[in-house]
């Protein structure tokens, strides 16, 4: 929602506090992302129409570097958000909050306990297999063998379920406002 300057603004303001805070954890993240947001990039560079930096055929556009730039931001920002998220949570507060907020998807016959569940698991898991220092060779086998009877050891995970305050509530009927709102607009725009 934020246009292109406060956008950066924010971004540059989270991403510095957050280095203040946790140095590590957001070195080894932006290491990681750094292939991705290059190829962002390259891709809004060189394949948006606009003007060309250069002549030449192989010439990427101001507008493409400037809607790669900004893609790259967004991104930067969520993965910092994600950050503060994962530091403020457990893990059985995290599968509470996911639990609470997938209720929806009970009107669509998903058992939200188990998808919850699941996607606890597995963000603790990649967590897990990503904090170790490893190369991507050894880091994508380790990924492409099966599981033997040692890394299947049960893991216990207890479900905190904590109702919402008033001002969650609220929070959530004004952003689900806001989503009927967004589509309705489109649906008048796009008919």
């Amino acid at each position: 929602m934020l246009q292109p300057t406060p956008l950066v603004i924010v971004t540059a303001v989270l991403v510095v506090v957050t280095f203040a805070v946790e140095a590590a954890r957001m070195t080894r993240m932006l290491r990681r992302m750094r292939v991705l947001l290059l190829a962002i990039l390259l891709v809004y560079g060189w394949s948006t129409p606009g003007l060309y930096l250069w002549s030449g055929g192989f010439s990427p556009t101001r507008e493409g570097l400037w809607l790669g730039f900004l893609q790259a931001v967004r991104l930067v920002g969520v993965l910092t958000s994600l950050q503060w998220l994962l530091r403020s949570l457990t893990r059985e507060a995290m599968f509470g909050g996911i639990y609470l907020l997938a209720a929806p998807l009970t009107l669509l016959g998903v058992n939200r306990q188990r998808w919850a569940l699941r996607l606890t698991l597995t963000m603790d898991f990649a967590e897990r297999l990503l904090a170790e220092r490893q190369d991507w060779r050894a880091l994508w086998q380790q990924i492409s063998q099966p599981l033997d009877a040692v890394s299947l050891q049960p893991v216990a995970v207890t479900l905190q379920i904590r109702p919402l305050s008033a001002g969650q509530r609220a929070l959530l009927l004004l952003l689900l406002a806001l989503i009927v709102l967004t589509l309705l607009f489109f649906h008048q725009i796009f008919p």
